[in-house]
């Protein structure tokens, strides 16, 4: 009788962990949407662990001898189940507690959107001397510092990309070096913003409910002049041709589907996703409220007088400390975009000298293909592979395939139960059904639900609710066109909501299973205010 072969344990799977450890995709799955390859996860993890550390470190709450790599997932802030990355909530919560101005009740609630009934908050103030000596200067420099990363980040990318067809092996390996490096270096500044914009949030936010006024914050949170809005207006650009192709693509060439993957085509690589969405904003006239710097205008316009509402509702001796809170507020919500399209710049150099790499490594007969390369580990391209690897990378892609087809949890402890993808509703949900999240978005908008879950492939009609498990960068195009946005997953301040309320859209968030209960075509009413969904038929 023949033993079966048993599987190579892969890292991308984490069978094994601590039960009382607790996870959700949460925000990582936002920044990293979908699965990760073999090179993806083993070129992201360790930078982006060092990233979170340097974070705690600069801002006091952590000495510099906590800045290493944790050898067991437990420890670590981010991991990968079935390849798909999850936060370490009580890491966080640990954070929380060392930190100033929060709690492990409102990390719960940015990265679930709702606190558990059984979290207990346990700060402590030993690190708040440390914190008070180091924080202000950090975030006090942040802002001119992020601004002056990303404008070096944006040169550098076009610089590297022009050599990038004539780099031989060791030429790839370098550049890949490079633009790992450069990406922990902007993961750490987008973190620190990241932490601050959420403190600063919530401070807002209750400030608004103590004025009692309802629906205020999210009016507040919009018009901050994020990196989408150059990005959308661009695109309104290319479509009435007052800018060229190379143009949009050499500023916004980075964006493209599954951009959050290393193995993923960017509108540099294939523009077709752009192209095909340039009818619908040639329909959009330059005078039209719908345009996007009218958009924008608008959103400021709410946003100036959403902050004169709160000040005549506070007593004159707040009102100077909460204008600043809401002026800071929406300079780190902007920061926050711009870090996010930041690391994809990277990305974007990253992905181009490994493809480069892999057209050497089929020459030398390592892999068939050249995107093979992505399924092989970044420790190990660094040794220069030889031999034939094509067993080995057609089991992982293989692996990588099925994962595909399973989701996680938005949050377990331990080992997540892995489930199959639902898939589309295949029957209408009945009429008056609502489905609930977080208010994200003021407004009301009825329309016709499309449910989205590749937007390189979809068409999308004027006035149609986009319905999606996620967003990421890579979907501005179709936030143009629709007339409201509903998620799955994220909070307040994940992509979706942002770009939402820059373009005056409602958007309901955090629904969690949305996208599986309504039915691709059914008319549907968002309402960004209360934060429902309801099925009209």
């Amino acid at each position: 009788m023949t033993t079966p072969t048993q599987p190579v344990p892969d890292f991308l799977d984490n069978a094994a962990c601590d039960p009382e450890v607790t996870w959700t995709t949460g925000n990582v799955a936002e920044a990293f949407p979908g699965v990760f390859t073999t090179l993806g996860f083993s070129y992201v993890h360790r930078p982006m662990e060092f990233a979170f550390r340097r974070t705690f470190q600069r801002l006091g709450v952590y000495p510099a001898g906590r800045v290493s790599l944790p050898t067991r997932i437990e420890d670590q802030f981010w991991t990968v189940f079935s390849g798909r990355g999850a936060g370490n909530i009580d890491q966080f919560r640990r954070i929380a507690g060392l930190t100033p101005g929060t709690s492990a009740t409102a990390v719960e609630k940015q990265l679930f959107g709702y606190v558990r009934p059984t979290t207990v908050d346990r700060n402590s103030y030993r690190r708040y001397p440390v914190i008070a000596l180091k924080a202000p200067w950090t975030l006090g420099t942040l802002p001119k510092r992020h601004d002056a990363m990303f404008a070096q980040l944006r040169a550098w990318r076009l610089a590297r990309l022009r050599v990038v067809p004539g780099l031989d092996e060791d030429g790839c390996l370098a550049l890949l070096a490079d633009a790992r490096a450069r990406f922990e270096s902007m993961m750490t500044e987008h973190m620190i913003v990241a932490f601050a914009s959420s403190g600063l949030a919530e401070r807002l936010t209750a400030t608004v409910a103590g004025a009692e006024l309802p629906g205020l914050a999210a009016k507040l949170l919009s018009g901050v002049g994020s990196d989408e809005n150059e990005v959308a207006h661009d695109l309104w650009a290319l479509a009435h041709d007052e800018l060229a192709l190379g143009e949009f693509l050499d500023r916004h060439g980075y964006h493209g589907p599954n951009e959050g993957q290393l193995s993923g085509v960017s509108w540099r690589e294939d523009p077709a996703p752009v192209l095909a969405r340039l009818a619908d904003y040639r329909a959009i006239p330059a005078d039209s409220p719908r345009a996007p710097r009218r958009r924008g205008a608008e959103q400021e316009r709410v946003r100036r007088a959403a902050a004169t509402e709160l000040t005549a509702r506070i007593s004159p001796l707040r009102r100077r400390p909460v204008g600043v809170l809401t002026n800071l507020t929406a300079r780190f919500l902007a920061l926050r975009e711009q870090g996010k399209a930041g690391y994809l710049l990277t990305f974007d150099v990253a992905r181009a000298a490994a493809r480069r790499l892999g057209e050497h490594l089929v020459a030398r007969g390592v892999i068939a293909e050249p995107n093979d390369v992505f399924h092989l580990h970044y420790d190990d391209l660094r040794g220069h592979p030889t031999g034939d690897q094509r067993e080995v990378v057609a089991e992982r892609r293989a692996r990588y395939q099925e994962r595909q087809q399973l989701r996680l949890p938005k949050a377990w402890a331990g080992v997540p139960e892995v489930s199959k993808v639902a898939g589309d509703a295949t029957r209408d949900a009945v009429a008056g059904l609502v489905v609930t999240g977080v208010a994200a978005s003021g407004g009301v908008a009825e329309g016709r639900a499309r449910v989205v879950r590749d937007p390189a492939n979809t068409e999308l009609d004027d006035g149609d609710i986009l319905v999606c498990e996620t967003t990421d960068p890579g979907w501005v195009s179709l936030f143009l066109v629709a007339g409201g946005v509903v998620t799955d997953f994220g909070g307040l301040l994940s992509h979706g909501p942002i770009v939402a309320r820059e373009l005056g859209i409602p958007c309901v968030c955090g629904t969690e299973d949305g996208s599986n209960r309504i039915r691709d075509g059914q008319r549907i009413r968002v309402d960004g205010d209360r934060g429902t969904v309801e099925v009209l038929s």
